[in-house]
């Protein structure tokens, strides 16, 4: 198994074209030992639900002493629904997991004095903010079918992960604020039938609504991805030293994880540093 997935790797690494500078300096990357370096991934302290949906309580008789914002939660969908501590761990061990598959060593907080003893480079990657929101979708239709304009906006329920993270290297004066999101949706599941009756094509679907398990699946993918990101910056990073003076990459290099191979695509972390 293990000369396969190296194979894999290799061929993936050489699919586009065999001689460019960025593809050596990417082999170089994953040529050097399996330690990648150390990261102290800090957890965030809180998750922030945030109901986006708007709702009309004018025709509503409420209490004196009625709270909105409980009342906007309380309406969600799936909000209301989650568990913190369940949703948080999912996303961090997802992240951790994959790192170390990559191959770096991993350290918590309270794995301080171990962190600052690792030997080779060594990160510090915090999720300084992390946000589940929910919020409504329109789905829009419009085309012409049988020779018939035909508009509709299907409402979908649409659950978003937003994060942000500082990133700093443990023996540099460099940082960096990045942000990522992922999200989930109902499924929609439709087609056109002729109405006869009414004389114009009709829309006929099929919500298949959201449900907790799907949601906390797309955190996870989120943690694995994010891993993923991590590993493109710093070996994009290291092609971009590797190169001559004056010259910059042409390629920007995505890292495949469970493929174990290297694509040229613009994927990653969006960079709000103001020292970029």
């Amino acid at each position: 198994m293990k000369v396969k997935i190296g194979f894999l790797f290799i061929f993936g690494l050489f699919l586009f074209s065999a001689c460019s500078l960025e593809r050596k300096l990417a082999l170089d990357y994953f040529k050097k030992s399996h330690n990648k370096g150390a990261v102290l991934v800090v957890q965030p302290y809180s998750l922030d639900l945030i109901n986006n949906k708007e709702y009309n309580f004018d025709s509503l008789q409420l209490a004196g002493n009625f709270n909105i914002d409980s009342a906007i939660f309380y309406r969600s969908k799936i909000l209301k629904q989650v568990s913190d501590s369940v949703l948080l761990e999912n996303y961090l061990n997802a992240f951790i997991k994959t790192l170390t598959q990559i191959g770096y060593q991993v350290y918590l907080p309270h794995e301080l004095d171990s962190f600052k003893i690792a030997t080779g480079p060594a990160y510090i990657f915090r999720f300084a903010q992390v946000e589940l929101s929910e919020e409504k979708f329109f789905y829009v239709i419009d085309e012409e079918i049988e020779g018939i304009d035909f508009y509709k906006a299907v409402e979908l329920n649409l659950v978003k992960l937003s994060s942000w993270f500082e990133f700093e290297a443990r023996d540099t004066i460099w940082n960096k604020v990045f942000f990522a999101e992922n999200s989930v949706i109902d499924e929609l599941n439709g087609q056109f039938i002729s109405d006869y009756q009414k004389g114009k094509p009709a829309f006929i679907y099929r919500i298949d609504s959201l449900e907790m398990p799907k949601v906390y699946q797309m955190v996870t993918n989120s943690g694995k991805l994010y891993a993923s990101y991590f590993t493109n910056y710093l070996l994009n990073n290291h092609i971009k030293q590797g190169f001559p003076k004056g010259l910059e990459p042409q390629i920007i290099f995505h890292y495949d994880v469970e493929g174990k191979m290297l694509f040229p695509y613009n994927e990653g972390f969006q960079d709000l540093s103001t020292n970029k």
